[in-house]
């Protein structure tokens, strides 16, 4: 990251996926367990991505997945009512952490299996105040561009249901 900060650019990073859900849940001192990961994943919400970020934050395995998730826009990672910030990780970079609501609808609106399997299989709902989701939900569905039968919003109601909440 030395190249990052001896630049004028600066950056601003949310963290995604599992170790996002993980540093939320420490972060709130809830006691509750998720699943470990090594995955580093972000998304840019200030600066420019350039080779010298991309190779910079390759250095240290993090991963960008700007094409990956498409809810939560990015506007809402940018608002400081949804996010909580991360001090003394980066000289030139802010890191923030999304609210726990942000981070269960990148799996809500994802297709993939594991992502399926942390909503049914874990107590991420159950750490968001249920009418949060809900709510991003039904925006986001009135967004949507696609039809995408796997997508994992289909399952919410049932897992809700399931899972009793």
């Amino acid at each position: 990251m030395t190249m990052i900060a001896k630049s004028s650019i600066s950056h601003e990073i949310v963290i995604v996926s599992a170790l996002g859900i993980l540093i939320f849940i420490e972060l709130m001192n809830k006691k509750t367990m998720y699943r470990p990961t090594r995955d580093i994943d972000i998304r840019i919400t200030e600066g420019t991505v350039t080779q010298e970020l991309k190779a910079a934050l390759q250095e240290y395995e993090i991963e960008i997945v700007e094409g990956v998730i498409q809810f939560p826009p990015r506007e809402d990672f940018q608002e400081n009512d949804f996010r909580n910030k991360i001090e003394g990780l980066f000289e030139a970079i802010e890191v923030y952490v999304p609210d726990i609501e942000l981070l269960a609808c990148t799996k809500i609106f994802s297709s993939r299996q594991k992502d399926l399997e942390d909503l049914e299989s874990t107590n991420l709902l159950e750490l968001c105040d249920k009418s949060k989701p809900l709510e991003l939900v039904e925006e986001y569905k009135s967004n949507m561009t696609w039809n995408d039968p796997f997508c994992n919003v289909h399952d919410l109601s049932r897992i809700f249901q399931e899972k009793g909440i």
